[in-house]
């Protein structure tokens, strides 16, 4: 496994229980992504579930001969492809990167009675198993990790059958000029989450289109983050500075602090894109 990679799975097998201990009501849901409180939502489980139902709606819309099979890239602990096999009745595939989660997701299928529905890989998702064709795929906050976008777009189009849709959604580096103040936030941000690229939304399209994909959609969702109040990102990011370097989950904290300012500030906004496969 690549050094990355390898780092990244680090950080969720490390991480993975702390987020859950972390999360109050998203680790009902199994959900290690971040609150949408788009339209409708009053609770913060709805928030919770809002991509969820995002993807649902997208992969509803694919033509042909049915939803059957869907294909989870980067699943957390299984919270998404659950809530689909529950609700949706496909099948779902769900790959990740750290083997903690692999085993967590399959323990959470058991026992909602959706072990046939739901399979859950270790594996990387730049280099996918022969584990195809899907209708279709998501995801969901894990696009960061990819050190080659251009491979996952590939790799994410091999698996796909012609016009099977790709949903993700994701934080990505603004198009407008960023000040020199931002190289600091945007850093601590990477460094913090681990992320291999920081992407605009025109720079991803221009991969996915290489790649062989048609895009259909752009919903910005930044307006429905509840950013945390600015003092208190002051705040934080001075107390962070005394934290251990060692700590893989203090310096996961001090990455979400810096994402928090780069929020505010319009640095990076938070998008869900929609592609299809070429016919």
């Amino acid at each position: 496994m690549p050094e990355l990679s390898s780092s990244v799975a680090e950080y969720y097998d490390r991480n993975t229980r702390p987020f859950l201990n972390f999360f109050g009501s998203g680790a009902e849901v199994a959900a290690i992504h971040r609150q949408i409180w788009g339209p409708g939502v009053k609770t913060e489980r709805e928030a919770f579930e809002f991509l969820n139902q995002l993807v649902a709606n997208e992969v509803l819309g694919i033509k042909g001969e049915g939803l059957g099979r869907v294909l989870d890239l980067g699943c957390g602990i299984g919270g998404t492809a659950t809530w689909l096999a529950q609700r949706l009745g496909v099948t779902v595939t769900g790959l990740t990167i750290s083997a903690v989660q692999a085993k967590l997701a399959t323990e959470r299928a058991r026992k909602l009675g959706l072990a046939e529905r739901c399979e859950f890989v270790h594996g990387d998702f730049l280099d996918l198993p022969n584990i195809g064709p899907f209708e279709a795929a998501y995801a969901i906050e894990s696009f960061i990790h990819a050190e080659s976008p251009a491979r996952f777009f590939t790799e994410a189009a091999r698996v796909l059958r012609p016009g099977g849709r790709l949903v993700m959604c994701d934080d990505f580096l603004t198009e407008k000029p960023t000040p020199p103040e931002a190289k600091r936030w945007l850093n601590l941000f990477q460094s913090g989450w681990h992320v291999a690229n920081l992407n605009t939304v025109t720079a991803a399209q221009k991969q996915a289109e290489a790649a062989g994909f048609r895009f259909l959609t752009d919903r910005p969702l930044s307006p429905y983050l509840r950013p945390v109040p600015e003092w208190a990102v002051n705040l934080g990011a001075a107390l962070l500075n005394f934290t251990p370097q060692s700590s893989k989950y203090w310096l996961s904290l001090r990455g979400s602090t810096a994402l928090q300012k780069c929020i505010r500030e319009g640095w990076t906004e938070y998008h869900a894109l929609v592609w299809e496969r070429e016919q």
